[in-house]
């Protein structure tokens, strides 16, 4: 089985591999950070109608973060309902940042870490990263599908990398279900349920069944508080272009 690693108090970690868009790792938030996250509620407020359930099942401490994956939203909505402090991360595909203006909004606010999607990059090496983020004090942010899932109330099978940084780093795991954000347009009902907080359990297990184990129980806990979902009935739907922003930008 492999060797957990208990938490550690450092204030930074500099070492990031050649693919990430950030140079330091910090679990305090700065302040311009602040500021966009502020307006991101605030937009995410006017234009949909978003609930929120299970608030108080955030951990105080730093912790890793699941949840599914449906919409380019999903990361700004996640960062809009998790705390500021300790500073979230995310481990998002690298294709996604495909236009000068993302590169721009990685590299001045941070908070993401570009991998390629499809790529095989759970590895000794690469499991330093999210180690290190967690180590330092942040939370570590994954969408474990891998990719975009097409239907509303439906996830794909967790890929097998969550169950190594879950083994890996001995952090409690949140899950987190998104419902109605597939589609996009104002006043869309969109629906945040936050579950339980927990740690996987491999024990007595090789490697690969501690593996497999461990995704197990994380996609368990998403389908479990994943919401059926109901399309709404609405007489007209405005603002349709929010679904494609992400790719006018």
């Amino acid at each position: 089985m492999l060797t957990k690693i208990r938490s550690r108090s450092t204030h930074e970690v500099e070492r990031i591999p050649k693919h990430s868009a950030i140079v330091k790792i910090s679990p305090k938030l700065p302040w311009r950070n602040r500021v966009f996250r502020w307006l991101m509620k605030i937009a995410c407020h006017v234009l949909f109608s978003t609930s929120i359930t299970g608030g108080k099942n955030i951990p105080k401490g730093n912790c890793i973060i699941v949840a599914n994956h449906l919409s380019w939203i999903d990361h700004l909505l996640l960062m809009t309902v998790l705390p500021a402090d300790p500073r979230p991360y995310l481990i998002g595909a690298s294709q996604s940042i495909c236009s000068p203006f993302k590169a721009w909004l990685v590299q001045t606010f941070g908070g993401v870490i570009p991998v390629e999607r499809g790529a095989y990059w759970i590895g000794k090496d690469s499991l330093k990263l999210p180690v290190q983020i967690l180590e330092c004090g942040a939370s570590l942010v994954l969408f474990p599908e891998g990719d975009v899932s097409g239907v509303e109330g439906e996830m794909l099978p967790l890929k097998r990398g969550i169950g190594h940084i879950a083994l890996q780093a001995d952090y409690p795991i949140l899950p987190i279900a998104l419902s109605g954000v597939k589609e996009l347009y104002w006043r869309k009902p969109i629906q945040v349920v936050i579950g339980k907080p927990f740690r996987v359990h491999a024990d007595d297990l090789n490697h690969r069944a501690a593996i497999s184990a461990a995704v197990d129980q994380v996609e368990t806990a998403l389908r479990t508080i994943l919401p059926s979902y109901k399309e709404p009935v609405v007489k007209k739907k405005r603002m349709l272009f929010l679904n494609s922003f992400s790719d006018r930008v």
